[in-house]
């Protein structure tokens, strides 16, 4: 960042933010444009309103303000320091420590391995920007005030610092997982019960503010000053966090070549390919297929296995058992506690590559999800097998990657700071603010989406879809050469956005109330309905984005049948969870109604069985018509069915235990509830378990479900 543009977001960035904030609340509100710019011009003359008095009082307009005696010298000086110390909370609060405990908690999410930069330049962007509204205005604000007016103002921002710290430390914490765009995957609903508290709580900060403002205002210069103090202690420790986060993500940075990932499949030999669709739903296979009907012929040959359960909700706990078969369940996992977490998880990603490469196939890895427990997959994992091939395919095919870093970090830079100033805002008004994750910028979403440039359009989601579009650049067909296994993730189910109907393709701006008012229901070949209108935002999302990835798919499979190698090809693809939507699992609370006080992480989440409910389809060698089997499965079937009449007697190379599917079989399948995030998560086994029992062959029965309280 040039002294220029450092400058400019001191100066003039904090004045262009508040106006844009303010004409787009009044553009939500069903303002015009001219009664907006109106309203907001309005507004921020009342605001200067004081300021200009105090100027024309000085200049002897109206009278000229009194000469203060010592003592009220002595209080004006006071008030001064107060408001300084107040400016300088709020800078570092907003600016510094909110931002950065949000970069710490996740650091690699900001952190782009293709074009490595140190996610700390975040934190100078958003302290200038706070410094500028903060201390430049709004401590200037002050000093131009005349005393008693002066008095008042202090008095505000006392009140609003004490607001911003208890709103931020105390409220608004449970709105889910946020992407690195700062966008809740859910839909924030905070309810009337925490607001009304929030209230309360604020209204009894404010009295005790004006009590010791009367009685013992030293103390509030002390606890301001030992409040700033505190902020600055806390962001350094965040500080370093990030550094020691990402210090792996700069490694990896540093061995990529920039080759594009490419896999070859063999005409004349067997070809297997998995691919783990993060978190696509199952269960809405059937109305996929049948609201396009190419699909249903582009997936011919494919079983999909609905009765399918996988054994935690989310990736780090699921994943194994997906990668390296029933071993890798949570139980399997407990019982090894020599090794960590990270090794144990890397020895999952290895059971199928490693078996494929014994038995003399070419291999291809992209993407292993938290690979060597990184969030961009340290795939250096593999380096004790060079012959397998591996390669970070995601954000990697975006033909105009240098605007898209741009615009990602222009919305990371605003959305850290107005995700700030969302946090310290009353509950009541939260949501307001937060606006859908656009935090009200004024225009979002009017950018639009030409040759995949990303103006108004999620960055995670497009990394992801641009891979799953270029899958027939990745492949190479050949006549001779070895056989060939390819094992691939992506994230294009999981980071999901609302696109436009009826194609399901990125726009900057979706506008689908024509197309929705007119099919508000999707519908299977057996005539079961999903009101899509009625279900929420959170499965229409999940629905399109699962819609865009078989329609690329469905590309992909033509491709592979003109290429000729469809039918020596097997292809299993598979999720590692489902997700919370409500639609077609057992809700674990109207068992146990008690789990939703109980403090066990997000009970409205993980208590829908939906969430263990993942995709599970398989296209075998020669494979015709497309079938529906409801025979009980896991998705820890993965490898065996990968390597079935291929491989024999696969073993996990760890351990020597053959690979197999016997535990399918067990009386209990055992699944865990924990922390998603691998840079807490990090022990020998997955901290403060929840353990949720499946006893049984039928996934969508209620009375096969236990929680182990």
């Amino acid at each position: 960042m040039s002294f220029t543009d450092g400058l400019r977001r001191l100066v003039i960035g904090p004045a262009e933010l508040i106006y844009g904030m303010i004409r787009t609340l009044f553009l939500r509100l069903s303002f015009s444009p001219a009664a907006a710019m109106a309203a907001t011009v309005l507004v921020l003359c009342l605001a200067a309103a004081p300021v200009i008095v105090s100027l024309l009082r000085r200049l002897g307009v109206g009278g000229r303000p009194k000469e203060l005696n010592p003592r009220q010298k002595k209080t004006d000086r006071n008030n001064r320091i107060l408001l300084a110390l107040c400016c300088v909370y709020l800078t570092v609060l907003t600016g510094l420590l909110i931002p950065s405990q949000v970069i710490a908690a996740s650091p690699q999410e900001f952190a782009d391995v293709h074009e490595y930069a140190d996610p700390v330049r975040y934190l100078l962007k958003t302290g200038l920007t706070a410094a500028g509204l903060f201390m430049l205005w709004g401590f200037g604000y002050g000093l131009f005030l005349l005393p008693k007016a002066r008095k008042r103002y202090t008095l505000l921002v006392t009140v609003f610092s004490a607001w911003a710290a208890i709103n931020y430390m105390l409220f608004g914490k449970n709105y889910g997982i946020i992407s690195s765009e700062l966008r809740y995957e859910t839909f924030m609903n905070a309810g009337i019960g925490p607001a009304l508290l929030n209230l309360a709580v604020l209204a009894a900060a404010a009295g005790l503010i004006l009590l010791l403002r009367k009685k013992a205002p030293v103390i509030l210069r002390i606890v301001s000053l030992y409040g700033c103090i505190a902020l600055m202690v806390m962001t350094v420790i965040n500080i370093n966090t990030i550094r020691a986060g990402v210090s792996a993500a700069e490694a990896s940075a540093s061995r990529q070549t920039g080759e594009k990932a490419t896999f070859r499949l063999n005409r004349n030999g067997k070809n297997v390919i998995v691919i783990m669709l993060d978190r696509t739903i199952g269960g809405f296979v059937p109305y996929l297929l049948n609201e396009k009907p190419e699909l249903l012929e582009q997936f011919d040959g494919f079983t999909w296995y609905p009765n399918t359960l996988s054994y935690g909700y989310h990736t780090n706990i699921a994943a194994p058992a997906l990668f390296g078969g029933y071993e890798y369940r949570p139980d399997g996992l407990r019982d090894r506690q020599d090794l960590t977490l990270r090794e144990k998880h890397n020895e999952s990603l290895k059971i199928m590559p490693v078996n494929f490469l014994n038995a003399g196939y070419e291999v291809t890895v992209c993407d292993a999800p938290y690979a060597d427990y990184q969030w961009i997959p340290d795939m250096s994992i593999y380096d004790d097998y060079p012959a397998i091939r591996t390669f970070n395919t995601i954000g990697t095919y975006n033909d105009d990657k240098e605007k898209t870093l741009a615009e990602l970090e222009r919305v990371r830079n605003r959305n850290l700071f107005c995700y700030s100033l969302f946090r310290c805002a009353p509950v009541l008004l939260q949501e307001t603010v937060y606006d859908r994750g656009m935090y009200l910028e004024d225009g979002a979403g009017e950018g639009g989406v030409e040759g995949f440039d990303l103006l108004g359009v999620s960055a995670d989601y497009m990394n992801s879809y641009l891979v799953m579009k270029n899958l027939a650049a990745m492949t190479r067909v050949t006549d001779d050469g070895p056989d060939t296994f390819l094992m691939l993730t992506n994230e294009m189910t999981h980071n999901v956005i609302e696109l436009q109907e009826p194609d399901y393709e990125p726009a900057g701006k979706p506008d689908n109330a024509a197309w929705d008012a007119a099919h508000p229901t999707r519908t299977t070949a057996d005539g079961k309905v999903l009101d899509l209108a009625g279900a929420g935002e959170l499965v229409k999302i999940h629905y399109h984005a699962d819609m865009a990835a078989f329609i690329q798919l469905g590309k992909w499979f033509d491709e592979l049948r003109a290429q000729g190698v469809w039918d020596n090809t097997r292809i299993i693809l598979v999720s590692d969870h489902g997700c919370y939507l409500g639609l077609f699992g057992v809700n674990l609370l109207d068992k146990y109604p008690d789990l939703k006080d109980s403090g066990l992480y997000e009970p409205e989440q993980w208590t829908d069985t939906m969430c263990y409910n993942p995709l599970l389809m398989v296209k075998d060698f020669g494979a015709k018509g497309f079938t529906t089997d409801n025979t009980f499965m896991t998705n820890a079937d993965t490898p065996v069915t990968a390597f079935a009449g291929l491989v024999d007697d696969p073993r996990n190379p760890f351990t020597g235990n053959p690979v197999t599917g016997e535990g399918k079989k067990d009386p209990e399948q055992h699944l865990v509830e924990s922390d998603w995030a691998i840079s807490r998560n990090t022990g020998n086994f997955f901290s403060d378990p929840v353990w949720i029992t499946f006893r049984g062959t039928d996934v969508f029965s209620p009375d096969n479900w236990s929680v182990e309280k």
